[in-house]
């Protein structure tokens, strides 16, 4: 089969998975109702995830205590990005949030050069100023008919998420690298993401009551929707993972790339066709920057990568 449409179909998953997060955040979580819910909702996935990958990995347990639980700690830090980007999805459109998470192989990058003695060459630090451009046009809003504003609110919590998500990368590469198993390493991550979602739901009031909410009014269909978008990104993620034994890893990730683009491409289709599932303004004044930046970002990426 074609490595391309292989390594194509992992970003139009993830695209989907997008969608998903953005149907069950309006439905089930905007206004008094809250993101508190889907957050638990979406971290309890990691103990059935762990046992799952316990039952088919040996060795889970024969890595130091100080990874264990510097792995744990990834984890957790995995839901403070799940809850911003679930909160921003409240305020802002999928279609703006997905570009700017481009950003996070540049800041990636950044933390591997400080902390894991990697390199950066010219050409990658100018793709990832073009990358920086790329964001920074698709936080501007063109829409207002006197004069421009820059969306700082949202803008700042996707940068704090995608550092976040770097950081995680940072501790999971550097774990991984000494014990030698993605999977040990994933089932510590995946445990501490459950074990932090408990510990929210036990301590904080607010998120508990949203979840008991939820669990009442939908409980069965936000579980089940939260466990298809999860089978979802792991296909994707598998799609990818054999992609790169097909092709040169940096020609894969240039493809996945394209996940903003697609993301949009969704949107726009779903406005039309299927308004009652996603609804965005598609006028050119919001639509055209959108194109602009995602043809920005890409061109980043190619210096990142190629």
């Amino acid at each position: 089969m074609n490595w391309f449409l292989i390594a194509l179909g992992a970003p139009f998953l993830w695209a989907i998975v997008n969608i998903f997060d953005q149907y069950m955040v309006k439905k089930y979580s905007v206004g008094e109702k809250g993101s508190g819910g889907l957050v638990i909702f979406s971290s309890l996935i990691g103990i059935w995830a762990a046992i799952f990958i316990g039952i088919f990995t040996t060795g889970i347990f024969k890595i130091p205590i100080g990874d264990k639980l510097l792995l744990i700690l990834a984890g957790g830090l995995s839901i403070s990005w799940i809850i911003i980007y679930l909160y921003t999805i409240e305020v802002e459109d999928i279609s703006f949030i997905v570009p700017w998470f481009s950003m996070v192989p540049v800041l990636g990058y950044i933390l591997g050069y400080f902390f894991l003695g990697e390199t950066l060459t010219t050409k990658q630090l100018i793709g990832m100023f073009v990358v920086l451009v790329g964001v920074i046009v698709i936080s501007i809003d063109f829409s207002l008919e006197e004069k421009f504003k820059f969306k700082w609110k949202p803008a700042l919590y996707l940068i704090i998420a995608c550092l976040i998500i770097a950081i995680i990368g940072v501790i999971f590469k550097y774990i991984t690298i000494q014990n030698g198993s993605f999977w040990v390493s994933s089932f510590w991550e995946y445990l501490g993401l459950g074990i932090f979602g408990i510990l929210i739901y036990l301590f904080v009031p607010k998120y508990r009551r949203e979840f008991n909410y939820m669990n009442k009014k939908g409980g069965k269909k936000i579980f089940s929707l939260n466990v298809l978008s999860e089978g979802i990104t792991i296909l994707g993620n598998l799609l990818s993972r054999y992609a790169t034994l097909l092709a040169p890893i940096a020609m894969v990730y240039l493809v996945e790339s394209f996940q903003p683009a697609i993301v949009l491409l969704i949107v726009v289709l779903g406005t039309k066709f299927f308004p009652h599932i996603i609804a965005e303004k598609i006028h050119k004044q919001v639509l055209l920057p959108k194109i602009i930046s995602i043809i920005i970002i890409v061109a980043g990426t190619i210096l990142l990568f190629i």
